[in-house]
């Protein structure tokens, strides 16, 4: 039997469970509509949702983008305001709404920002299932709001979420996804600017404190077909946070995956995140909104308790949504050889 076809059986179990007590059925998500599918956020969950037969995919593109799609998907082309009016009228029709933003234009202008201006508009466009711009810390874990800016933010957005869901009385649901660090992003300097530190390359990292802090991990392809997959089960998976490890594991485990890998010597620098989580803080109240990113990178690797141990903490979805396995070794075994190549 193979991996689809196990997966399907599991959750169709699982949905008749929720069935027998006294859940109602609703009509299947058909159409989906995707914003931000061009970015590294974006890119792996559209090929999921184009993956999966049963979905008509349309994505949402700003009236400037240059950002080219395959021709067959069709594409919804909005002023870079996206008022709430434009957006309504975009959600029109469709079934999901799934925001796969970054998290510039998602965090800014607070309430009146675009975060709170797309759930306004699922709302009044009939939408059934909304899925916010996540994708990292548990947002609502008061750990992470209190130490990275762009947590409190998004955990605001996840809150107006679920208050304007209930309020919905089912009309609409939502659900959320809490997936740690992509390492197979972290590690390619092309799309992440080696975001964690670690330079495969030049064979270098950065260590954060003791280095020895495990956070949760899940690759870019695992999220993506999370998404698609929770989507394909609307009932099991309605008004939830959905927790993805793929497995956890600290900066120094990394990098000596690397060095076996690599079969060479890693240089580490040593650092105290103190300061450098300081000096972040201070220039994001002052207005500079890309200190949020170092403060994110650093968030993984320092001593610090943000909440990313999904695994001792929290019920992880991976193996209810079917997801296949993904170890560290495969994880950097692919980063190695992408270094080769550039």
């Amino acid at each position: 039997m193979s991996n689809a076809s196990s997966t399907k059986i599991h959750l169709i179990q699982h949905e008749k469970q929720v069935a027998t007590k006294g859940v109602i059925m609703s009509s299947p998500i058909k159409n989906v509509i995707i914003l931000g599918a061009s970015g590294s956020v974006g890119a792996p969950i559209l090929d999921a949702l184009l993956a999966e037969p049963s979905f008509n995919v349309t994505i949402v593109s700003r009236a400037s983008s240059s950002a080219s799609f395959p021709s067959h998907i069709p594409i919804i082309k909005i002023f870079d305001a996206f008022t709430t009016e434009e957006l309504t009228e975009a959600f029109k029709g469709q079934d999901a709404v799934v925001v796969a933003l970054s998290t510039s234009p998602v965090t800014a202008g607070g309430k009146d920002g675009l975060a709170f201006r797309l759930i306004d508009a699922a709302l009044a466009a009939g939408v059934k299932r909304f899925i916010p711009s996540e994708f990292g810390a548990n947002n609502l874990d008061p750990r992470a709001r209190a130490l990275v800016p762009t947590y409190y933010l998004k955990g605001e957005m996840l809150k107006y979420l679920i208050k304007t869901c209930d309020e919905s009385h089912g009309k609409m649901t939502w659900s959320s996804f809490c997936c740690g660090s992509w390492l197979d992003w972290a590690l390619d300097p092309s799309k992440s600017g080696n975001f964690l530190g670690i330079d495969v390359k030049g064979r270098q990292a950065t260590v954060y404190d003791s280095g020895n802090r495990r956070f949760a991990v899940t690759s870019s392809k695992n999220t993506g077909l999370a998404v698609a997959r929770v989507l394909v089960y609307p009932e099991l998976t309605a008004n939830k946070q959905i927790f993805l490890c793929d497995f956890t594991v600290s900066t120094r485990q990394i990098v000596e995956a690397l060095e076996v890998e690599t079969k060479a010597k890693f240089h580490v620098e040593e650092k105290e995140s103190g300061p450098e989580i300081e000096q972040s803080r201070e220039k994001f109240e002052a207005g500079d909104l890309n200190a949020t990113f170092r403060l994110l990178a650093i968030s993984f690797g320092a001593d610090v308790d943000v909440g990313y141990d999904f695994e001792g903490e929290q019920e992880v979805w991976n193996s209810k949504l079917g997801l296949p396995k993904v170890t560290l070794e495969e994880v950097v075994r692919e980063a190695v050889e992408l270094a080769a190549q550039s």
